[in-house]
């Protein structure tokens, strides 16, 4: 049987990983020596972004207070996508470029640093940045910033080209018609640069794309960026990007999901389904069905119509099940903040009570009719407030990195959609090691989204085997229309279906015995979901998992253990060998005249030298 490839650096520390910290320190914070509340941060000693292991090891257990003081003195550095992508467009410079990255993965950044670049060789002059929503101007604005660019977010004629700025944001609304598109289009007749910010926009309206190319016909380049994929629409055509022949967008540059999570750039998303039971009347008719059962379209939006009605059980229980889990988190982050994306108005306005109810404090609520939305959205980024309330106004680009938990209680059912939301929670932090969290219907078209985005990681993920195995080779969004004749009648509350992670379907049973070994661990209940598949894992290999009442007792097998610690060389013989700017092979062969063994033959221990030794390079590069 061939040798499996071996498993790609994690980034957080497993249930019995964290056991192993917890007892190494005797409870009490490695650096201030308090003792270890529940909440306590599994550490690592030399950065993930170094390069560090994620491995008792190289961990260390902190409170809180000293983890989030400790930096990785990356944080502005650019991620290997972000420079990958700027030398291919270096080496092939084209009018468009077309780059698609997963929300989170920091494409803004990328696209600044880009015309930052061209600007200061002298090859564009202005940047103009197109975004969709009226709040992504001054987002854009202030990052632009931070890159050392100052750009005028555009609220009247004499801001687009604005004396003092190197350019301006504006939105495809004024981009696209009417006194922009002409000021843009004279605008740009000095050597430009566009960047269009989730350029799928542009087709949602002919008259936009036909009046953005007119605008930006000048224009020395054409960056068009997007978090998430779509296929042509006939009605629609989008200017700028090449389709192939089934009518999927054909990117210059990608970067998915599943490579973001494994590089650490984006965290892992939990999927929870919960099902229930949903009575409605339809034309005088009765019916009734779980929300998990195979329904046609129209009556799946009558259980959803039904369900989601504030005064039904169902969505006060979902809501108090989010709510635990977000303050169950809280205990380890204390900011972390949840949203919840509502159908209707009205909805909103009444989950936001209930939320009121069931935690004390006043949500955030955004609605699209509300002039105040965008300050209501920055105030909540920069709070530690817990709830936020939106229809919609929270779907795409506006960026709240402290979102941890959602509520996904809206019937818009289309995969861009689902996408869009599920890319409010997978956005990173320094020193943060988290599973956010989605609650969902569980009716089967969001299940099979979920399941959609769960398998594109696991292919990312098998790629990345495949290319492990092969080094050591050569080293030796619609929705139906409202029936005035249905009426919702009655649901239940909300019942837990299933967790979704990973790929693995996580069941409530499950769940529960994991939630027991959590609390008799001091393990925060948040990684319950992992700690089940870990159980799960244990007995299918035949290791008997410890009860909750027992002591844990951490025992890797020395196979397990050799493997893991091979896995982990490997990536940093890759790293280093990418920040020296040598092929890998090269790299190793230096490795053997530091008189190391080839890994294939090296024992544990020899394993161990090599990595502390490649730790050691990757800090000095």
């Amino acid at each position: 049987m061939p040798e499996q490839p071996a498993t790609p650096p994690r980034r957080l520390f497993n249930a019995s990983e964290r056991v192993a910290l917890y007892l190494a320190a005797d409870g009490q914070c490695t650096n201030c020596r308090a003792t270890l509340a529940p909440g306590w941060h599994a550490d690592h000693v030399a950065p993930y972004s170094h390069g560090g292991a994620t491995d008792v090891i190289n961990g260390q257990a902190l409170c809180p207070t000293c983890n989030l003081q400790k930096g990785n003195n990356v944080a502005n550095s650019a991620r290997e996508w972000q420079t990958h992508a700027r030398d291919l467009f270096l080496s092939q410079p084209k009018k468009n470029f077309t780059v698609a990255a997963t929300p989170g993965a920091g494409k803004t950044w990328f696209s600044l640093a880009l015309a930052k670049l061209l600007k200061e060789e002298g090859t564009i002059e202005r940047i103009i940045v197109v975004v969709p929503t009226d709040a992504l101007r001054s987002q854009w604005a202030d990052a632009a910033e931070e890159t050392g660019l100052s750009l005028m977010p555009v609220t009247g004629p004499d801001d687009y080209d604005k004396a003092g700025y190197d350019g301006c944001v504006v939105t495809y609304a004024q981009a696209a018609r009417g006194v922009g598109s002409n000021l843009l289009r004279r605008i740009t007749r000095r050597p430009t640069i566009a960047l269009l910010d989730e350029i799928h926009h542009a087709g949602e309206k002919r008259a936009w794309g036909d009046g953005l190319t007119d605008a930006l016909e000048h224009a020395v380049h054409r960056i068009c960026l997007t978090g998430t994929p779509w296929r042509k629409d006939a009605t629609s055509p989008i200017p700028f990007v090449n389709y192939d022949n089934d009518g999927k967008v054909v990117v210059d540059f990608a970067y998915e999901y599943g490579t973001a999570v494994s590089d650490g750039v984006c965290r892992r998303i939990e999927f929870h389904a919960y099902d229930g039971e949903a009575r409605w009347a339809d034309c005088g008719k009765i019916s009734s069905s779980s929300l998990g059962n195979n329904l046609a379209e129209a009556d799946v939006s009558a259980a959803l119509d039904t369900v989601l009605q504030p005064n039904q059980p169902w969505m006060p229980a979902l809501l108090a099940q989010a709510d635990r889990a977000l303050d169950e988190l809280r205990q380890e982050i204390p900011d972390a903040g949840g949203l919840v994306v509502a159908h209707e108005m009205y909805h909103a306005r009444a989950y936001a009570e209930i939320l009121k109810h069931v935690t004390g404090q006043e949500p955030t609520v955004v609605l699209s009719d509300d002039p105040e939305a965008k300050t209501k959205i920055d105030t909540f980024r920069g709070s530690s407030t817990k709830w936020l309330v939106a229809v919609r106004m929270v779907s795409e680009g506006v960026d709240i990195k402290r979102l941890a938990v959602g509520v996904y209680a809206t019937k818009i059912r289309t995969p861009l959609f689902f996408r869009q939301v599920v890319g409010r929670f997978v956005r990173t932090r320094k020193d943060e090691e988290f599973n956010a969290r989605l609650y969902i219907p569980a009716v089967p078209a969001l299940m099979d989204h979920a399941r959609e985005i769960e398998e594109e990681l696991r292919h990312q993920l098998a790629i990345e085997f495949e290319r492990e195995r092969k080094a050591r080779e050569d080293a030796g969004y619609s929705q139906g229309a409202f029936d005035f004749d249905r009426q919702p009648l009655s649901a239940t509350e909300a019942t837990f279906d299933r967790a979704i992670l990973n790929g693995d379907e996580v069941t409530p049973e499950e769940i529960g015995r994991a939630e027991i070994w959590c609390r008799a661990n001091d393990i925060p209940m948040t990684f319950a979901t992992r700690v089940a598949r870990g159980h799960r894992s244990m007995q299918q290999d035949g290791i008997e998992v410890i009860s909750p009442e027992a002591v844990p007792v951490v025992a890797i097998p020395r196979h397990r253990r050799e493997r893991m610690l091979r896995g982990e060389v490997d990536t940093l013989v890759g790293k280093a060998a990418y920040k020296m700017g040598i092929p890998k092979k090269d790299f190793n062969y230096q490795l053997r005249k530091e008189g190391f063994p080839p890994r294939a033959k090296a024992t544990i221990e020899e394993l161990e030298r090599i990595q502390a030794f490649l730790l050691k390079r990757l800090g000095e590069l």
